[in-house]
């Protein structure tokens, strides 16, 4: 299966009322485990680095291992630039294999943030890379949610695949529970025909996602609640071993495959709505 932008996977989605996981990864281990989730659970995927994570692993990097997987692989698999936040970035992800990027306005004025993504769009699409792009700021404060008199004037003038919206979900692991303000979404996709997205999307109780998947969410982006709660197991895992002999990296490896795929394939399964079912 060719590697693949927003436009095969998420129309698809919202027609059938399921959402596609964006799994943020931070090494080339995750990206092993989220093919291989994705081909057990024979249902497609987002592969996402951040700009700001190149300074751990360069982007283009990245890109390069994530796309060439996404090749060999017979299940759907975009790989995408998450928060991309220069055009040095971005351009760098679409020379690296990326078939997807974000580009990441929301600080801007509106005005700022339309011209930028419209700019961005008309180099990406002529090759077949898709863009998202935020309206209004992911995080605390109303004064950030997206504006839903906004969206329309917003994706008609920029032509992009996803609209990234801000309803109350924050970036990391919540410490109390969020308020999704769900009207606003439904507010939203009232305005547009374009593909919704929801960050901060760990750790919301299943209902949630239930609820934002059947208004309209066909992406969510997901990594902290997994990457804690894998990490967490990993130690304690560890420990107890090293209490009898000893341990080696490998050792941590081969126990983050194990788990990050078990964590996805449970995610995949979540945003196809089959748990629900259950």
């Amino acid at each position: 299966m060719p590697l693949v932008s927003l436009d095969e996977l998420l129309p698809k989605a919202s027609q059938n009322n399921y959402a596609v996981p964006g799994f943020n990864v931070v090494n080339l281990e995750m990206i092993m485990s989220a093919v291989r989730a994705a081909e057990a659970e024979k249902s497609p995927i987002i592969i996402e680095y951040t700009e700001d994570d190149g300074a751990r692993i360069p982007l283009e990097y990245i890109g390069q291992f994530a796309s060439c997987l996404a090749k060999k692989s017979d299940i759907p698999i975009c790989v995408h630039l998450d928060h991309g936040n220069s055009l040095r970035a971005i351009m760098s992800a679409i020379k690296s294999g990326y078939s997807s990027v974000m580009y990441d306005g929301a600080s801007l004025s509106f005005e700022e943030n339309v011209k930028n993504t419209k700019r961005i769009v008309e180099v990406a699409k002529s090759i077949g890379v898709s863009v998202e792009a935020e309206l209004g700021q992911i995080g605390p404060g109303e004064d950030n949610y997206t504006d839903p008199s906004l969206v329309e004037d917003f994706t008609k003038d920029t032509g992009i695949s996803a609209l990234a919206v801000a309803i109350g979900t924050e970036h990391g692991v919540y410490k109390n529970k969020p308020k999704v303000d769900l009207k606003r979404l439904e507010d939203i996709k009232k305005e547009t025909e374009t593909p919704l997205v929801m960050h901060g999307g760990s750790g919301l109780d299943t209902e949630t996602y239930e609820k934002a998947i059947d208004i309209g969410v066909s992406k969510i982006n997901y990594y902290s609640a997994m990457s804690n709660k894998v990490t967490k197991r990993i130690l304690n895992e560890l420990q107890s071993a090293s209490e009898h002999h000893e341990i080696y990296l490998q050792d941590s490896v081969d126990l983050e495959l194990k788990y990050f795929e078990e964590e996805m394939k449970k995610t995949i399964r979540l945003f196809r709505k089959k748990e629900l079912m259950n």
